[in-house]
This record gives structure tokens, C-alpha cells and sequence, in this order.
């Protein structure tokens, strides 16, 4: 009686759920209607628009967003593989700190490391080409941080880690036996590298090359800083100085379509092969000694680390520290009434923590519906909720302006349009946490709630939310440090007077205080990495 009693209650718990389908069908809905929007928009424009553009302006910015994405892909795999390569499976002194402080540059936004290496080595009045000048007596010319070539350097060293802490971690569960195996078939370490190690890293290199590539069709500060047109530079000038929506929504429908086909060529390449180790004595690969590489080695990786984390931190504190010793500059930065620091910094932390908690409330419904309920519909809503990862901010703030315009006119102008943009912008990231959170929790639990005449709200709140609640604080710390670092869609939904650290710190460097800017950009720093460091000891990619 009991065994049949669990069993009808087990369907109970499988039965699809018309009312959680509505919930979570509305809330994809509002994830997906901003890219829906545009794209409408973008298809219903003017034939003269896309004539005008189609001339030169797009196949320009194409090109230069192509070029922009290849290069810093390739670079941030080639620098995130070779540094958890040489962190994780060599002899290499000082690894477990090396790891920590090639993760940390993550915290800094690359519109700050760009400021930073734009003051340092700008051709004209750069601190080192002054520096040098001095101590050689005659002018020295270095690379130009501007450009193609500079753009992809910084977004390069400031987006590695993405990489570096998925293959390193692939590193870490990668066993010895399959390397061995290649060697006892005669084949050479660099067959060894090529035809088994990468192909067995894929999964996590893919991953994070997808996320590098998505990051630099978002990018807008770094960019701009640097003179170097892409489709997100493009529609923000639209947008902002020119005010032709319509030519924004054709500029942010190609766009989409590139991250699209990200997006579709990552999922394309992930679903050919399938790795998996199933040997039971599972052992760590064996570390391979570098002998008289090992300086060399450790000169790379310290190399990387002076350029993407101590250069950015030193300069921001001793700048930060001259601010405020500086009479004029404390005094503008402080400032009383609501235009103070105080209250930029108020309103970054209100506005991303409200985004964090709205997003992983609005997460829930979908993630249960996913997990508990799978097939193709739910993959559907799911997918829809994660089409964040295809629109860059720039056009999310486009999609609410037209919206809002139209729809919702009470919002404009009120900081919740600009909490709004963060929901949508990062809803993926909170999808996944909470998917990844209610995959690991059996349904018997609520099963065994059912039996004890507990309603499926009141099992799920009393029985799986307690048990998820980390997975959840995990994915809203995610989503609570990208809010507080997202630049253009604050920057163009923000209403007069609301300010944020990420806004002040791109005006002031816009206008040259760079003093100014420092105190500012050292507290967005320090706030972003508090949730990372968390982040990286929960999901313990650090032993």
C-alpha cells in the first residue's frame, strides 16, 4: 500500500504543471521580447536606412568586430591554456598563489585596465614614454595602446581567465591514463598535446571561448577608449549623439545575429564529440618537470600577472591615494548633497543586489520547470530566458527605450528601467546557477514532501529551496558582480543624476581626471572581488 501510495505521488510530482508553465512561460517571455524587438524593429526599417548602411558603415563594422573577436579569442585561449597549463601540470614554483592571482584580474573591468595602460602608454604624454624619455634624453616611441592591436591586448589579459579557470579546471579531473595509453602507442608529447589533451579539454576551452567571444561583441567602455569602431561603439553613438533609433536597430540586429551564430557554432562543435572518463582508479596526471624552463616559465606567468592584475591595482591604489591627498580632487569627489561618492557608490550596490535578487526569483519557476519536467518545451523556455548571452548591453538598453517609449512611459527616466536592463541582460547566468542548483537535489525529496500532505509550493519552499539556497547565493553573486561592472546600458538608461561607479569612472577617464576617476574605479575593483573570491572557493577551483 505504501509502495503504491510513493508511486502515485511520484507521478504527481512529474505531472506537468500548467500553472509553474504559465509562470515560467511569461517570464521567458520578458527575457526574449527585448531581442524580439529589436530584430522586428530592425526588419520593419526604412529600405533608405539599410541602403545607407549597406554601403560601407556595416561591412565596415563587421570587419572590425571579426577581427576584434578572432583575435582576443585566440589570444585569451593561447594565454588561459599555457598559464593553467603551466600552473597545473608542471613543477612550476608558487602554483597555488599563481592560480589565485591569475584568476583575480576577472574583478577588473577591461574599460579600467584599459584606462590604466591608456595613461601609461599613450604616444602622447604617456608616463612611460615620459619616464624613459627622461632617463635617455631623447624621445622614445613605444606601441600604441590605440587601435586594433591595442584593444586586443587589453581585452586579451583582462578576459584570459575565463579560459584559464575552465582548462584548468579540466586539467585538474583530467586522468593520467590517457595520456599514457598515447605515449605507450609511440606517440611524442606534442602528438600526446594535440591528439588527446585539447580534444579532451574541448568542452571547457569551447565554453570558454564562448563567453570571451559574447564579451567582446558586448564590449562598449574598452573599446570607445581606445578609437576603435565596432558594432557596439557604432550603436551607442547612434543612440546617443545622433539619436537615429533606426539605424541603432539595424546596427544591433546584425549585431545579434553574429552572437547568434556564436552561440550556434559553440553548441555545433560541443555536440560532435563526448569525453568521458570511466576508469575507476582514477589518478592525477603526472607533473611534468620543466628543468632549466622552469625560470623562463615562471618569468611568463609573473609577466601575465604585472600586466592583468599588479600594474591595474598598483596604479589604482597610489592614484587613489594621491586623490585624496589632493585638496581639489577630494573635494570633487566627495562632494555634498546626492552627486557625492557615497551615493554612486549607493547606487551601484542598490541596483545590483535588487537585479541579483529579482533575477534569481524570476530564475526559479523556469529552472523547475526545466528540471523537473524536461522535454522539448521546457528546453525551449529555457533557451529563451538564456537569449541574454546573444544581446550585449548596448542593445538592451536600445530594445527598453523603444519599449519603455511605448509601453511603459511611467518608467522612463526612473533608475528601475536601468535594474530592468540588468535582469534581462544576465538572466542566463541565474537560469544556470538554478538549473545546475535543482539538478543536484532528487525529486524523491519533494516526493517524500507530498507523502506527508505537503502541497508542491510548500515542498518546494520548506524541502528544495533550503537545499539549493547555496547554488542560488552562487549564481546571484554572479550576477550581482557583472551588474555592478555593466557600462553602456547605465550609461544610456540612467536618469539625469543617477550614477553609478562603472558611469563616473568612464566620465571622469573620458574627460582626462584620471585622479578623480581612481578612488572610484579601486571601490568597483574591491566590490567585484569579494563575490569572485567566493564564487572561486565555492566551486573550489582552488585546493
Amino acid at each position: 500500500m505504501q509502495a503504491a501510495q510513493f508511486s502515485r505521488v511520484s507521478r504527481r510530482v512529474r505531472d506537468f504543471s500548467p500553472r509553474l508553465a504559465t509562470v515560467a512561460g511569461l517570464i521567458a517571455l520578458l527575457a526574449s521580447v527585448p531581442l524580439l524587438y529589436v530584430m522586428l524593429r530592425a526588419a520593419t526599417a526604412d529600405p533608405a536606412d539599410w541602403a545607407r548602411l549597406l554601403q560601407g558603415r556595416i561591412w565596415y563594422l563587421l570587419g572590425n568586430t571579426l577581427l576584434l573577436v578572432v583575435s582576443v579569442t585566440g589570444g585569451t585561449l593561447l594565454v588561459g591554456v599555457s598559464m593553467a597549463w603551466l600552473t597545473e601540470r608542471t613543477d612550476l614554483p608558487g602554483r597555488k598563489m599563481l592560480r589565485w592571482l591569475l584568476a583575480l584580474p576577472l574583478a577588473i573591468p577591461a574599460y579600467i585596465g584599459a584606462v590604466i595602460h591608456l595613461v601609461l602608454l599613450r604616444p602622447r604624454g604617456g608616463l612611460l614614454p615620459l619616464w624613459l624619455a627622461e632617463r635617455l634624453g631623447h624621445p622614445v616611441t613605444l606601441p600604441s595602446p590605440l587601435g586594433w592591436a591595442g584593444a586586443t591586448f587589453i581585452l586579451t589579459i583582462f578576459m584570459f581567465p575565463y579560459v584559464y579557470l575552465l582548462s584548468g579546471a579540466a586539467f585538474r579531473t583530467m586522468g593520467a591514463s590517457m595520456e599514457e595509453a598515447a605515449r605507450t602507442l609511440g606517440r611524442t608529447p606534442w602528438q600526446t598535446l594535440w591528439h588527446v589533451t585539447l580534444p579532451v579539454l574541448r568542452p571547457g576551452l569551447t565554453a570558454g571561448a564562448l563567453l570571451v567571444a559574447l564579451d567582446v561583441l558586448a564590449e562598449y567602455g574598452t573599446v570607445a577608449l581606445l578609437r576603435y569602431e565596432t558594432f557596439s561603439t557604432a550603436i551607442f553613438i547612434q543612440l546617443s549623439g545622433r539619436y537615429d533609433r533606426s539605424a541603432a536597430a539595424i546596427l544591433s540586429g546584425v549585431l545579434i545575429m553574429l552572437a547568434i551564430i556564436v552561440l550556434w557554432g559553440e553548441l555545433h562543435i560541443q555536440g560532435q564529440a563526448r569525453f568521458t572518463q570511466t576508469e575507476s582508479n582514477w589518478r592525477p596526471a603526472a607533473t611534468v618537470r620543466l628543468g632549466r624552463w622552469r625560470v623562463p616559465a615562471l618569468l611568463l606567468v609573473l609577466g601575465v600577472v604585472i600586466a592583468s592584475l599588479l600594474i591595474p591595482a598598483t596604479m589604482l591604489v597610489a592614484w587613489s591615494i594621491q586623490a585624496l591627498l589632493n585638496a581639489d580632487t577630494a573635494a570633487a569627489l566627495f562632494r555634498s548633497g546626492t552627486v557625492g561618492f557615497g551615493n554612486f557608490a549607493w547606487n551601484s550596490l542598490w541596483t545590483a543586489l535588487l537585479a541579483a535578487g529579482v533575477t534569481i526569483a524570476l530564475s526559479l519557476p523556469v529552472s523547475q520547470l526545466a528540471t523537473r519536467h524536461p522535454g522539448a518545451f521546457t528546453r525551449v523556455l529555457s533557451r529563451l530566458c538564456q537569449v541574454g548571452y546573444a544581446v550585449p548591453g548596448v542593445v538592451v538598453a536600445l530594445s527598453l527605450l523603444l519599449l519603455v517609449n511605448r509601453w511603459l512611459p511611467f518608467l522612463y527616466s526612473t533608475p528601475f528601467i536601468v535594474v530592468i536592463a540588468y535582469v534581462v541582460r544576465y538572466m542566463p547566468q541565474a537560469v544556470r546557477a538554478s538549473e545546475a542548483a535543482l539538478k543536484q537535489i532528487s525529486p524523491t525529496l519533494e516526493e517524500a514532501a507530498h507523502t506527508l500532505g505537503r502541497g508542491s509550493l510548500l515542498a518546494f519552499v520548506q524541502v528544495t529551496l533550503p537545499l539549493v539556497t547555496p547554488g542560488l547565493l552562487a549564481g546571484a553573486a554572479l550576477v550581482f558582480l557583472s551588474a555592478l561592472k555593466e557600462l553602456p546600458a547605465t550609461l544610456l538608461l540612467r536618469p539625469a543624476g543617477f550614477d553609478t561607479l562603472a558611469v563616473r569612472v568612464w566620465v571622469w577617464a573620458n574627460d582626462g581626471l584620471y585622479l578623480q576617476a581612481a578612488p572610484a574605479a579601486l571601490a568597483l575593483v574591491l566590490a567585484s572581488a569579494l563575490p569572485m573570491s567566493l564564487l572561486l572557493r565555492r566551486e573550489r577551483i582552488f585546493k
